[in-house]
C-alpha cells in the first residue's frame, strides 16, 4: 500500500510541476575536478577529489591523488591535509570553529581550485512535528478501509510529513540543509535546503514536503546544518541539475559551484544539530488501538 502510495503521488507532482528554461549547456562529456570539502564544527577538516567524465555518473569517477591540499583559518598559517586514502584528505588539527572563515586551495596537474567558506552558528532544534497526511483532508469513510484484510487500516498506510523547528535569529539572514536518516538509512537524491524567509518570530518550520515522507513505526533522525549564502545557492541549483534528466524539469545544465577554478562541487564550513523521533499515529486515528 505505501508503495502505491507513493507511486501515485509521485504521478501527481510529476503532471503539476511548472517547466522552467535555464539556457546552459551541460557538458557531460569532459572530465572535470569534483571537490567535496568539509570543515564541520569540532570535526577534522577533509576534503575528498575526484574527475567524472559526468557529474551525474558517479560510476566514472576517478579519485585524484598526489594533490596538495591546503585550508586556512581566518589568517592563521596553512594547514596542508594529508592524503588518508586515495582522492581524501583530512587535516591532522584542523577542527571547525564557530564563526571563523576558511580558504581553501586545491594544487594539481599545474590548476589551483580556491573557494572560501563562513561557519555560522550551530543552529538549534527543539522539536519535530510528525503530520500525518490524512489531516490535510476529508477521507470520510475510507478511513476504516482495509484492503489487506488484516490489521491495518487505509489511514494507517498513509505518510508522515515530518517538520523540523528550528529557534531562528530575527536579526540575521541564514540558511539551512537538512539530512535525514531512516531506519538507519541515510536518504539521498536530493538536497533539503531553505533560507529563513518564512520564519516567523523566532522560530522556522520546515518541512521537505512530498521528497520526504515518512511511515508509522520509522525512526528518523534529522540534521539541521547552518550553511552560508554561496552553499545553499550551489545546492538549491543542484537540485535542479539532478532533476533534470526527468521529462517534467528544467533544461539540464551544470550548477554553479562555490569553488573557483572551473571544479564541480562544494566547499562547505557547517554546524549542525540533531534530533531523533519515532513516527507513530496519534490517538484520535482509527487504527492506533
Amino acid at each position: 500500500m505505501k508503495k502505491m502510495f507513493c507511486l501515485s503521488l509521485c504521478i501527481i507532482v510529476c503532471f503539476t510541476a511548472c517547466e522552467r528554461v535555464v539556457d546552459i549547456d551541460l557538458n557531460e562529456a569532459s572530465p572535470a575536478m569534483v571537490v567535496e570539502g568539509r570543515v564541520i564544527k569540532d570535526s577534522l577538516a577533509l576534503v575528498e577529489l575526484h574527475k567524472t567524465g559526468s557529474y551525474f555518473r558517479p560510476d566514472t569517477q576517478q579519485c585524484v591523488c598526489n594533490a596538495i591540499v591546503v585550508i586556512e583559518e581566518d589568517g592563521s598559517g596553512p594547514d596542508t591535509l594529508e592524503q588518508i586514502a586515495p582522492g581524501k584528505y583530512r587535516s591532522a588539527a584542523m577542527r571547525g570553529r564557530e564563526g571563523s572563515d576558511y580558504h581553501l586551495k586545491v594544487f594539481y596537474d599545474d590548476q589551483v581550485f580556491e573557494s572560501y567558506s563562513h561557519l555560522s552558528s550551530e543552529p538549534r532544534i527543539y522539536s519535530l512535528t510528525p503530520r500525518a497526511f490524512s489531516s490535510f483532508g476529508d477521507f470520510g469513510d475510507s478511513s476504516d478501509f482495509n484492503p489487506g484484510g488484516g490489521g491495518e487500516t487505509f489511514l494507517d498506510s498513509l505518510p508522515f510529513f515530518l517538520f523540523t523547528n528550528i529557534y531562528e535569529d530575527p536579526d540575521t539572514t541564514n540558511y539551512y540543509l537538512f539530512r535525514y536518516c531512516v531506519n538507519g538509512e541515510m536518504q539521498t537524491g536530493r538536497y533539503n535546503v531553505t533560507a529563513d524567509d518564512n520564519a516567523e518570530n523566532d522560530t522556522l518550520k520546515y518541512s521537505p514536503g512530498p521528497t520526504a515522507l515518512f511511515f508509522p513505526g520509522d525512526t528518523v533522525s534529522v540534521r539541521a546544518y547552518a550553511i552560508d549564502e554561496g552553499l545553499y545557492g550551489y545546492f538549491d541549483m543542484l537540485n535542479d541539475a539532478l532533476s533534470s534528466n526527468s521529462f517534467f524539469a528544467s533544461t539540464p545544465y551544470n550548477p554553479v559551484s562555490n569553488i573557483s577554478g572551473g571544479a564541480l562541487g562544494y566547499f562547505a564550513a557547517m554546524s549542525f544539530d540533531c534530533d531523533t523521533i519515532i513516527i507513530s499515529l496519534p490517538p484520535d486515528i482509527p487504527g492506533n488501538d
